[in-house]
């Protein structure tokens, strides 16, 4: 058996005491989505925009949750696709094989001048491994509150002095390690795709104590803050704020700026 990650040990743990000790985390083939399309039917969208849920949602939540009513409200030229990106895909390690092929690649064929993927906790561990897999293809990422690796590597960057300092030494088979290699190379090259955004709330429960290593690696205006806690409605207003203040409006508004 290969060893397993502090990262994938800690969602093992989270998934079987959600689970009361049962772990059965089904990865269906292909990886189910929903879409919505922009309201302006005659001209199609210039603009993608791929979220990927949290542990225990699905491909329905974000809808229900008003992210899809808040781009329409603003009148974007965005085209939606939620992925049903559940814990069993990251469980059986399948998570960037069935978004390579089941998502982004339709999304891809459509021609779309930008793909952006929006993440929210576990699903913005996703977001960074699929733009790992993609690159530079995605445009940008919104990571909310992300999962993205366990309190040791965070721990090691921090006491280095911040992301852009530490020194992650030779590739390894460490999931962890490999991830914020990555993300130290995108934040050591913010003129090229992805542009990454973050945002988290002030009482979250997953937020570190002091700065968040990839948080200090951003500019200002690509952080994003609220009161409240790891839920929908302190993510809500992160995403109409980002909606509201970021490139991704200029980017993917109603007509060519």
């Amino acid at each position: 058996m290969s060893r397993v990650s502090e990262l994938g040990r800690a969602w093992v743990m989270l998934a079987a005491g959600a689970a009361s000790g049962c772990l059965l985390f089904p990865a269906p083939t292909p990886m189910r989505t929903v879409e919505h399309r922009a309201i302006d039917a005659a001209h199609p969208a210039r603009c993608a925009v791929v979220f990927l849920p949290g542990f225990g949602d699905d491909e329905k939540t974000f809808d229900e949750h008003g992210f899809v009513a808040d781009l329409r409200a603003r009148a974007l030229s965005v085209d939606t696709v939620s992925a049903a990106a559940t814990f069993g895909y990251y469980y059986k390690r399948t998570i960037v094989t069935r978004l390579r092929e089941d998502v982004f690649a339709p999304v891809l064929a459509r021609g779309y001048e930008q793909v952006w993927i929006v993440g929210i906790s576990m699903g913005g561990l996703g977001a960074v491994l699929l733009s790992r897999d993609r690159a530079p293809r995605i445009a940008g990422l919104l990571l909310l509150a992300p999962y993205l690796g366990g309190d040791a590597i965070q721990r090691e960057i921090t006491a280095a002095g911040g992301l852009g300092r530490w020194q992650p030494g030779p590739p390894t088979s460490e999931d962890d390690r490999e991830l914020w290699r990555y993300l130290q190379a995108v934040t050591r090259t913010p003129d090229r795709p992805p542009t990454v955004y973050f945002g988290v709330g002030d009482q979250d429960r997953h937020r570190s104590p002091g700065p968040h290593p990839l948080a200090a690696a951003l500019p200002p205006d690509h952080l994003f803050r609220t009161p409240g806690g790891h839920d929908w409605g302190p993510w809500r207003v992160l995403w109409e704020d980002f909606l509201d203040h970021s490139e991704f409006r200029a980017r993917c508004s109603a007509a060519p700026p």
